[in-house]
């Protein structure tokens, strides 16, 4: 598929998510979600910054649409907003969810793999990037070399869990979401949010 193409594809699929979204009311759905309304704006907190919904599409602090990636996730978050908000809160690996089959080695390959081969022995490197995206350390009691929390949507944590090669092993990263995640996002969405997470995080490290 050629580039314009593509790029063809990715308008009229942001189009369709804007079109879905105008018939859509978030009065009362802020706590649901996390989101604030501002005027007939939406904003939605997305890794740390602020992207708002208008009637002119998304828009992130400096005015621009964001990534189309980033546009995927949070229109799908907005538009699969549930009734009431799910309590499910256990941690749980991205393929003992509903219909992540298909994109497993998609999550292996792009979102866990690299993190693991990038950061083999180097775990300070792995710690400074959590730090910039403002990862947090969980209260929980895990065996790991490295655990950290990240927040890119209000209701859809992530967790990283990191070991580092040995004599018996080589290094390995996972990423977790909690059991309630495909109530806010679809398994397409939750491995494109795992990707730009993991993809933040080499960039991160490297800065």
């Amino acid at each position: 598929m050629s580039q314009n193409a593509t790029g063809s594809v990715y308008h009229e699929t942001y189009r369709n998510y804007l079109e879905q979204l105008t018939s859509l009311r978030f009065d009362g759905k802020e706590e649901v979600l996390g989101i604030t309304l501002d005027g007939d704006a939406i904003v939605v907190p997305y890794f740390g910054q602020s992207i708002r919904l208008t009637a002119d599409g998304l828009k992130n602090e400096a005015g621009h649409r964001p990534d189309f990636s980033d546009c995927v996730v949070v229109c799908r978050y907005l538009i699969m907003c549930p009734l009431f908000e799910p309590t499910q809160k256990e941690w749980a690996a991205y393929r003992d969810f509903p219909d992540a089959g298909p994109l497993t080695v998609f999550w292996t390959d792009t979102v866990e793999r690299p993190l693991a081969r990038t950061f083999s022995g180097r775990v300070s490197a792995l710690e400074k990037g959590c730090d910039a995206l403002g990862g947090s350390i969980p209260d929980m009691d895990i065996a790991c070399d490295l655990c950290r929390r990240f927040t890119p949507l209000p209701k859809m944590p992530l967790l990283l869990v990191f070991n580092d090669a040995d004599d018996d092993f080589p290094a390995s990263a996972s990423l977790l979401f909690e059991k309630r995640a495909s109530t806010y996002l679809d398994a397409e969405s939750q491995a494109i949010l795992g990707h730009v997470l993991s993809n933040r995080l080499l960039a991160a490290a490297c800065d």
